[in-house]
């Protein structure tokens, strides 16, 4: 497939140009993710990546969100665990967890402290796994952490990027059901 280069795009009207002509039934916890997926996509408001995520694990029904955060991003993470704990059970976990160092795995420090934590991102998701989440939000996890992340995670995973974290001013989500 190269759809990035098709100019037509007549799959917005329907035409199946891909290979795959049949089989593709969603059913179960897959058709509850399209059909929420599909309704935040249709309804035509303007929200932000946060608000669909707390719009969809409501609609799935999911109790348990987990935050797996990147240090630098404390205070984004504090800020989005505050907002997310107004509809879930919320688990968080920092980058650095279980302190592993960094010369134990071959590195270089970068500066000549006595001890440079590395980041542990299958910890995180071991970690929120034992916490039983039904969804984990990255925040701020490099390039390499995230997919080990999202490789050892249990449940699904989803990355908020920079201009989707919230300043410290907003602080009001408006969740429309």
């Amino acid at each position: 497939m190269q759809c990035a280069l098709c100019r037509n795009k007549e799959c917005l009207t329907g035409k199946n140009c891909s290979v795959i002509k049949s089989g593709l039934e969603y059913t179960g916890d897959n058709l509850k993710g399209i059909q929420a997926s599909s309704w935040l996509e249709s309804e035509g408001v303007k929200r932000t990546k946060l608000e669909e995520i707390i719009i969809y694990a409501k609609r799935l029904g999911y109790k348990k969100i987990g935050i797996a955060f990147c240090v630098e991003y404390e205070r984004e993470a504090k800020l989005i665990y505050d907002i997310l704990s107004r509809y879930f059970e919320v688990f968080s976990v920092c980058c650095k967890v279980s302190g592993i160092k960094k010369a134990s795995l071959g590195i270089k420090r970068s500066e000549d402290p006595e001890f440079e934590a590395a980041c542990n991102p299958v910890a995180q998701a071991m970690l929120l796994n034992s916490d039983l989440t039904d969804l984990n939000i990255m925040i701020g996890l490099k390039t390499g952490y995230d997919i080990l992340f999202t490789q050892h995670s249990e449940a699904p995973a989803i990355m908020l990027s920079d201009p989707e974290l919230p300043q410290s001013g907003d602080s009001e989500i408006d969740i429309i059901e």
